[in-house]
C-alpha cells in the first residue's frame, strides 16, 4: 500500500467513525404516558403560598389512584399551598405549517406539547427530541389565540392534562385535590391586593 492510498484509507476510516459518533444517540423515544411533573406550578406567576378556596372540594390522601378522602375545604377558607403534581395523560398535538429550522421540522410534522410553563413556554417533544421549557410563541392555539407573528404551527388537537395540589388547612389537615377552579390567590402577578394582604404575617 502506497502512502497516498494509506492516507485515503485513514481519512475514510476517520470519516466513518465521525458519522457513527453523530448517529441519533440524541434521539429520545416519545415520552411514556402519563408524564408526571412533581412540584409543579404550571403558569407564569404561580406560587405556593396562602390561597383562598373558591369552591368546596374534597381533600384526598394522595393524587394517585387508590387515594382516600381525608377531609374537605369550604369556599372562603384560607389554606396553605404546599406543592403540586401535573399529569399529562395525553399531550396537545401541534401541526407544523412552515419550516422551523431550529427544531429541524417541516410542514406536516407534529409537535407534542406537555406541561405549560407560562409566557408561551412549554415542555415539548419534536423531531424525536425532548425540549424542556421551550419557547412556543410560534404556536397558534386552537381558538386562534397565542402567536402574533411568524406563526409556524397550530394546535390540531388538545390533550388531556390535570393538575393536583397539596394544601394544608388551619387545623393541620394536609391533603390533595384537583387545582383547577378551586383556589384564588395562586397568581403572584395578579396584583390582587386582597391576596397580597393575605400573605402578610
Amino acid at each position: 500500500m502506497t502512502f497516498c492510498s494509506f492516507r485515503w484509507t485513514f481519512v475514510l476510516y476517520s470519516l466513518a467513525l465521525s458519522l457513527q459518533g453523530s448517529a441519533p444517540s440524541h434521539i429520545t423515544p416519545e415520552p411514556k404516558l402519563p408524564v408526571v411533573d412533581e412540584n409543579a406550578c404550571p403558569f407564569e406567576g404561580c406560587v405556593f403560598r396562602k390561597w383562598i378556596v373558591s369552591r368546596d372540594a374534597v381533600l384526598y390522601s394522595s393524587w394517585q389512584q387508590g387515594r382516600k378522602p381525608v377531609g374537605q375545604v369550604r369556599k372562603g377558607q384560607v389554606v396553605q399551598g404546599q406543592t403540586g403534581v401535573h399529569l399529562t395523560l395525553k399531550p396537545d398535538a401541534i401541526q407544523v405549517l412552515a419550516d422551523i429550522p431550529q427544531l429541524g421540522l417541516h410542514p406536516g410534522d407534529i409537535i407534542l406539547r406537555y406541561m405549560y410553563r407560562g409566557e408561551g413556554f412549554a415542555d415539548i417533544w419534536a423531531g424525536g427530541k425532548w425540549y424542556r421549557e421551550y419557547d412556543c410563541s410560534f404556536v397558534t392555539e386552537k381558538d386562534g389565540a397565542g402567536c402574533g407573528t411568524n406563526c409556524a404551527a397550530r394546535v390540531a388537537s388538545e390533550g388531556n392534562k390535570s393538575w393536583w395540589v397539596q394544601v394544608k388547612t388551619a387545623d393541620g389537615t394536609t391533603g390533595w385535590t384537583y387545582a383547577k377552579g378551586h383556589f384564588d390567590c395562586m397568581d403572584a402577578l395578579s396584583g390582587d391586593k386582597k391576596c397580597e394582604n393575605l400573605q402578610k404575617p
